[in-house]
């Protein structure tokens, strides 16, 4: 049947009769929504984001053009049609907002078990839709189905759209806490942006559909404000898009969206009748130009920045091949010279030259042992350098890690003892305490740890300590030395960190062995920290690492 009080539409979408609201608003919400999408879609549809968003869009547009039907079309069979999809069309945006949120935050695709669970949620409006449960007849005097609505199934469609914003609430607000600094600007974009067009849209949608039902509105025009969040929606997306590039699109989409918008907007005046919406549309005119202008301007600067962060990390990298190849060739030069050196000193002291003076053995000797420990530290230096590029190939064993530290220990007691220092020893469980990895590797840093403690403390005594519990095994070296400085403290473990005074005390410090073992236990997956109470009281090392069961 025909609704013979309202005028034949032209163009089958234009009608004098209603409200010129509804153009001003379907008609740009609807082409920016498909335009960034289909855009975003074109650069990029091997991501599963992009296809998300031009599948929202679609949605969105299908909502449009839907109700732009019921708005203008004055037959009743196909008003009645088109009528049966709203709630579906609802739903389906609604979850795929939820599922949209899910992909951008984890940026991966969400489990089986969800997509169900998302198919369950529609179920009922799509097994719903086409029966007379949904809608139950037509009102030809207004034109409308509002009615004959089943109010169950509207009610429905506008609960998943609460759902939709609590749900991806609760997941930003989640996944925000765990992010990276970068990430944290991109979830407050994407969940202002999303939140805001759902909160509208559907907002606006139940106050209309409410305020009609119960008189207080004549139409249900107040819905038609509602769509100007997928504009803001588009907006938050263009500036995600240039700025993290969360797209894979550039500046041409921000101006495209931008000028867009205002030709759309623009074109508005050509048919607007009413003084009214004439100020509302020039008002809207000039802002979109304003913030357009702005935000143009503000990703140029943005793309500007990233551009020369770019420019600065390429010459950053040369900076530390050119670095790198300065270290090697330093290296093994002095490691050659002092290799030379040392065989010249070995040869004086192994009578390969005749014999030599009492003196002149002792310098000798005293030669060596600074060969020695001049190629150690070189050896040192490169070892460090190699482990930080992942060079070094570690020979993953299950090794007995309480049998290691005790071979470490008897080693070193020697050199304590020189000292007038006593290593004792705290072990718990004194049974095998198996730790997964490189024998050499993890006793250089047991070595390390002892050797430090003997040269950082004049009297009293090492405590070398080892307990498992908790699937952990923790080592711990123990000394009454000249302890750690809270300012010590942010240097250990760094590429050649010290501490302040440290070279008065071991004047061959390059503080390149407490690095190294970092490294060495972060390769063993375990972790290394120190503890102290200050400057004078002494310090403790400890290294945790996983106990194989």
């Amino acid at each position: 049947m025909i609704c013979y009080l309202f005028p034949e539409p032209t163009f089958f979408f234009y009608s004098p009769d209603v409200p010129a609201l509804l153009y001003y608003a379907q008609i740009p919400a609807t082409v920016i929504a498909l335009f960034f999408s289909l855009y975003a879609f074109w650069k990029g549809k091997q991501f599963l984001l992009n296809r998300l968003l031009l599948a929202i869009s679609i949605f969105f547009s299908l909502w449009t053009v839907s109700t732009l039907i019921a708005w203008t079309n004055i037959h009743s069979d196909f008003i009645l049609f088109i009528w049966s999809f709203f709630s579906l069309i609802l739903g389906l945006l609604s979850i795929f907002c939820i599922y949209f949120i899910y992909v951008f935050l984890e940026k991966k695709d969400v489990s089986v078990r969800l997509k169900i669970f998302f198919l369950a949620l529609l179920a009922p409006i799509i097994f719903l839709a086409s029966t007379p449960l949904n809608l139950s007849g037509f009102n030809l005097t207004n034109c409308d189905a509002f009615d004959f609505e089943w109010f169950p199934l509207k009610a429905y469609g506008t609960l998943l759209g609460v759902l939709a914003m609590v749900w991806i609430l609760i997941l930003i607000i989640y996944r925000y806490r765990k992010a990276i600094p970068d990430f944290k600007k991109q979830i407050i974009l994407m969940g202002v942006g999303i939140e805001l067009f759902l909160f509208s849209f559907f907002g606006m949608e139940f106050l209309a559909t409410y305020l009609t039902k119960i008189g207080l509105l004549p139409n249900s025009q107040l819905e038609l404000y509602g769509l100007f969040g997928m504009v803001i929606f588009m907006i938050y997306i263009s500036i995600l898009m240039v700025r993290f590039r969360a797209f894979n699109v550039k500046l041409i989409a921000t101006q495209a969206l931008v000028w867009g918008l205002v030709i759309l907007i623009g074109s508005q005046f050509f048919f607007i009748k009413t003084p009214t919406n004439m100020v509302l549309n020039g008002f809207t005119f000039v802002a979109s130009i304003v913030l357009g202008y702005f935000l143009i301007r503000s990703v140029k600067k943005e793309i500007k920045q990233k551009e020369e962060l770019v420019k600065l990390n390429v010459d950053l990298q040369d900076l530390l091949k050119q670095r790198e190849s300065l270290v090697h060739l330093v290296t093994h030069k002095v490691k050659g010279s002092f290799t030379r050196s040392k065989y010249i000193f070995a040869g004086m002291l192994d009578g390969t030259f005749g014999e030599v003076t009492p003196e002149l053995k002792k310098f000798a000797e005293q030669g060596l042992e600074s060969d020695n420990m001049g190629i150690e530290t070189v050896d040192l230096v490169l070892n460090a350098s190699n482990m930080q590029k992942g060079l070094i190939k570690y020979d993953m064993k299950v090794i007995d890690f309480n049998n290691l530290i005790k071979n470490s220990i008897s080693e070193k007691e020697i050199s304590a003892e020189a000292k007038g220092l006593k290593i004792e020893t705290e072990i718990k469980n004194d049974n095998i305490c198996s730790v997964f990895g490189d024998s050499i590797w993890l006793k250089e840093v047991v070595n390390n740890l002892i050797e430090n403690s003997i040269k950082y403390t004049k009297e009293g005594k090492i405590i070398v300590g080892l307990e498992a519990e908790s699937g952990k095994a923790r080592l711990s070296v123990k000394d009454t030395g000249v302890g750690i400085t809270e300012e010590d403290k942010k240097n250990l473990f760094t590429e050649g960190g010290r501490g302040k005074d440290s070279v008065k005390i071991n004047v061959d410090s390059t503080g390149y062995g407490l690095y190294s073992v970092k490294l060495i236990i972060e390769a063993h997956k375990g972790r290394v920290w120190a503890e102290s109470e200050g400057a004078g009281k002494g310090s403790a090392f400890f290294v945790e690492l996983p106990v194989m069961t």
